[in-house]
């Protein structure tokens, strides 16, 4: 079985100059893998413009439908259906090692569970977060449900998710941000400096969202990977901001 935790990513890498080393873990998204939703508030912009595709998951050789990196993302998510205990396991070790690593270079452990996935691992496997207590666990969520469950006292304390923001999704984006959570929202063209009366930070500098100020920031992500050509209202066009300013 291929690891369930890889450190190659190139914005994750940018968290090495803030101190952490980050690991993520990719999964199937959405109904991929035939294994169930693994994405159950993902709405249709998002599904299209999905990392998944993005970077080298989405390379292609001519003739083929899939690559590497597809196969092995699907190939977790089917551990993850088939059989949780031996998935979790794994998880367990890699872990373990991930901080092992992570101190011999000196940096703090991070861990991001859901790449290209929205599972609630606060229910799937919450004595994880307390096992590995010095790791800065962080996702993004479509779920308006979990980002305000992140302020009761039984939510894992090393466990911080950002709110990301769709086409379907925008009334809640908006009460979460004036509730002074953060939320991601997707821009095509230069960031602009305020999104609906909030301020936007630049969440391309580095993936770290537990790092961000708190308060209700918008977290400005640049359109990536089909994203870029994303007409649903996913992503939102900074040049039409502009002109209706």
């Amino acid at each position: 079985m291929r690891k369930l935790l890889t450190t190659g990513n190139p914005k994750t890498e940018k968290s090495n100059g803030l101190g952490y080393l980050t690991a993520i873990m990719h999964l199937a998204p959405a109904k991929l893998a035939g294994v169930g939703n693994l994405c159950p508030w993902a709405s249709p912009g998002c599904l299209h413009s999905c990392l998944h595709t993005a970077g080298r998951g989405g390379i292609i050789k001519a003739g083929e439908t899939t690559n590497a990196i597809q196969r092995a993302r699907i190939a977790r998510s089917k551990l993850f259906a088939n059989d949780r205990a031996a998935f979790l396991a794994q998880l367990r070790r890699e872990s373990v090692s991930h901080v092992r690593r992570a101190q011999r270079n000196a940096l703090r452990p991070a861990i991001r569970l859901n790449g290209t996935s929205d599972l609630p691992w606060e229910r799937l496997a919450l004595d994880l977060f307390a096992e590995f207590s010095g790791v800065r666990f962080y996702d993004y969520t479509k779920s308006s449900k979990r980002m305000r469950q992140q302020r009761e006292t039984s939510w894992p304390h090393n466990y911080s998710l950002t709110f990301s923001r769709s086409e379907t999704n925008t009334d809640e984006a908006l009460a979460l941000l004036s509730a002074g959570h953060n939320v991601a929202v997707v821009f095509r063209g230069a960031l602009p400096e305020y999104w609906n009366g909030f301020p936007v930070i630049n969440g391309d500098e580095h993936d770290l969202r537990f790092l961000d100020p708190i308060g209700g920031f918008v977290v400005g992500l640049k359109a990536k990977g089909k994203a870029r050509r994303d007409h649903s209202g996913f992503v939102v066009d900074s040049n039409e901001l502009a002109l209706a300013a």
